[in-house]
């Protein structure tokens, strides 16, 4: 009876072990998927922020007349002024064209009123006054004109998105890095405790511990990896067949990103020693 009992008893461990190693799996899995939701999410929001930062701009008018030389000469003395990203050549003929689309009106070419231009993209708005004296001292130059309230709107849009990121990595990417270790760590734990009385050696028993689930682990973010890349793909598919205007990344554009991400992670988990803080409470319920 009593060896029935021991033979049921190791029966029921064992159900409990293989049972724990597959809730660990699919925590690890389920962990993974969040984590690449929410790194394609940051990914995402920092390509529009770059995209955002790219159009700071205004504009200076040539005076007529103005050779071609002297205006490549002063585009290139614009492009080497400090937060100056790039400057755009737009020609009076371009630009007559461009309004009369935005009119939606037919205008003789006679009557063109505009100017050739220069569109001068920068990159913060500190750095405007600098590149306005420039253009004002310039005698090439006939007006600058600067949409301050277009400005100020850019600066809240870019502060909105700045909020969003860190919100991602604080509010939510952190938080799943932390539960990814601690399932991983809480599987370490578990293998160790149970093989307390089996392997004497105690730095053995922890080195072990943590190898055994090693394998597992990294399995765990790989699938997960990729069960999110399919959910991404069908759900950006959906995004645009709603609206072109949703600007989501396509997936060549996040994979590398996300895989070299998940390779550090695995890298660190493999790499940084573990120390099992439940041997020292086992050492002591011995003695």
């Amino acid at each position: 009876m009593n060896n029935i009992n021991l033979m049921q008893m190791e029966k029921n461990t064992t159900k409990n072990k293989v049972q724990i190693k597959k809730t660990t799996f699919i925590l690890t899995i389920l962990s993974f998927i969040i984590l690449n939701f929410f790194l394609a999410f940051f990914i995402n929001v920092d390509s529009v922020k770059k995209k955002a930062e790219v159009e700071y701009f205004f504009t200076a008018d040539f005076q007529k007349n103005v050779s071609d030389e002297k205006k490549e000469k002063l585009e290139i003395e614009i492009l080497k002024l400090e937060g100056v990203k790039r400057v755009k050549y737009i020609s009076k003929e371009e630009a007559f064209q461009k309004l009369q689309y935005q009119l939606d009106v037919a205008i003789p070419k006679a009557e063109n009123p505009l100017s050739d231009s220069l569109v001068i993209f920068f990159d913060k708005p500190s750095n405007i006054e600098k590149i306005q004296v420039k253009l004002d001292n310039d005698e090439n130059i006939k007006e600058v004109f600067v949409d301050g309230e277009y400005i100020n709107y850019k600066e809240r849009e870019l502060r909105f998105y700045k909020m969003i990121s860190v919100g991602l990595v604080v509010g939510c990417i952190a938080p799943i890095l932390a539960l990814i270790y601690y399932v991983f760590y809480s599987a370490v734990s578990i293998d160790y405790i149970n093989n307390v009385g089996l392997v004497k050696d105690d730095k053995t028993n922890r080195v072990r511990a943590k190898s055994v689930n090693l394998l597992p682990f990294t399995a765990g973010s790989i699938i997960g990896t990729l069960i999110f890349f399919n959910i991404y793909i069908y759900l950006r598919h959906q995004l645009l067949l709603i609206s072109n205007r949703y600007l989501v990344l396509s997936l060549k554009e996040i994979v590398f990103i996300q895989f070299g991400i998940i390779f550090i992670i695995n890298l660190l988990i493999w790499l940084k020693p573990i120390k099992i803080g439940v041997f020292k409470w086992v050492e002591d319920g011995k003695q």
